[in-house]
């Protein structure tokens, strides 16, 4: 049976003891036999070796040594060996119901019994005596220990296995409600702060116009900066809120925002709520399209904004162009921001600056996010990039 987790061997190094024990006790009882009056056969060797020597390959073979095993205690029978002989299939019935061949393990077990019983019941001439019956229950009952030993097992780390998948979700349910907390508080603190900014840079900004003076550009930043501090704070706690449904299937709505500031953006988004996806992929390939679109409207000069969500069999990849003619620019937060999401999920991020033509796409963020699985090894983001302009 597998080992439990404070004991010293484990593995290969365990089903070597076993099968050594197991082999002893075969080889014991063949030797009393041998020495018997009866004596025993030469074939009785291998027939009592072959369920302990074949031991070490259940985890990779488990039907196949249940069979093997069986079948020697079986062929043995005859032999009259004493029931230490009949260990080794005991031990793989119980290992083999574990694994999950209950089928195969139960059919065995009751032709086994069957077996016993006929064999008995022949030896006594065909006449159901006590020692009939004696002999072939404790074989029988030996038989159903087994099977029922190894049935407890599976059931126990099953249970066991589920208990702890119920203690992480509570771990994260508590932590998903903390940073809840965390962000309502943030949210009314910084908020309130941001909106007297707001309404004070507002009024100046009125004031200014009333007169028929142009608004300082400092000023208009100001407004404008606290606009998007508000949104982003209420995005980000909405987001926290409601954790029904793919983030990603929030990209058109998301792109509508930008479409009233002069922008023609075009989506195709190939996740929905329906679609299976990693969380954390979902997450960071939202804020990839939200970074890359405030970046486009922020710093490109072009008035046009293509997003691509596309999902392949082992990477989600993401593309967002716009037609600006941004030449020289230097990664700033936006982009560092959107490398590091990627890096921690061992994924690539190209950003392409490349020279426009009419009607043409010219500053792309491209950035693939391998999916769980198959697993994929972390690659360092690459960003292709000249000095000039943040972005």
């Amino acid at each position: 049976m597998p080992n439990t987790a404070g004991s010293r061997l484990s593995g290969r190094r365990l089903d070597l003891v076993v099968a050594v024990i197991l082999l002893s006790d075969t080889l014991v009882s063949g030797a009393a036999k041998a020495v018997s009056d009866e004596g025993l056969p030469w074939y009785g060797w291998p027939l009592l070796a072959i369920g302990p020597l074949v031991f070490p390959l259940w985890r990779r073979y488990p039907r196949a040594v249940l069979l093997v095993t069986v079948g020697a205690l079986i062929a043995s029978g005859h032999l009259g060996v004493g029931p230490l002989a009949a260990v080794p299939a005991l031990v793989a019935i119980a290992v083999a119901t574990y694994r999950g061949h209950r089928k195969l393990t139960v059919g065995l077990v009751l032709f086994v019994s069957t077996v016993t019983m006929l064999a008995n019941w022949s030896s006594a001439g065909f006449q159901l005596t006590g020692e009939v019956l004696e002999q072939s229950m404790l074989v029988i009952g030996w038989l159903h220990v087994a099977l029922i030993s190894g049935e407890s097992r599976r059931q126990r780390d099953a249970y066991m296995a589920e208990a702890e998948h119920t203690r992480e979700e509570a771990v994260k349910r508590k932590a998903a409600d903390e940073r809840v907390r965390i962000a309502r508080e943030l949210h009314d603190s910084l908020t309130h702060s941001i909106s007297v900014i707001r309404v004070q840079a507002g009024v100046a900004l009125h004031l200014a116009r009333k007169r028929g003076e142009e608004p300082p550009p400092a000023l208009v930043a100001v407004e404008e900066a606290a606009k998007d501090a508000t949104r982003e704070l209420r995005e980000t706690l909405t987001m926290l809120r409601d954790d029904e449904g793919h983030r990603l299937s929030r990209v058109k709505p998301l792109a509508d925002r930008y479409r009233g500031l002069g922008f023609t953006i075009d989506v195709e988004c190939e996740v929905d709520d329906t679609a299976v996806l990693d969380e954390e992929v979902d997450h960071a390939a939202y804020r990839i399209v939200q970074e890359a679109l405030t970046n486009a409207v922020r710093h490109s000069a072009g008035d046009r904004v293509r997003v691509r969500v596309r999902r392949g069999d082992d990477a989600l990849v993401i593309d967002v162009a716009d037609n600006g003619r941004a030449r020289d620019f230097t990664p700033g937060r936006g982009l560092t921001g959107m490398r590091e999401r990627v890096d921690a999920l061992g994924g690539t991020l190209t950003v392409d600056n490349g020279a426009v033509g009419p009607g043409e796409y010219g500053f792309t963020v491209t950035a693939r996010l391998p999916l769980p699985e198959p697993a994929a090894v972390p690659i360092p983001a690459q960003v292709g990039a000249e000095p000039g302009s943040q972005r």
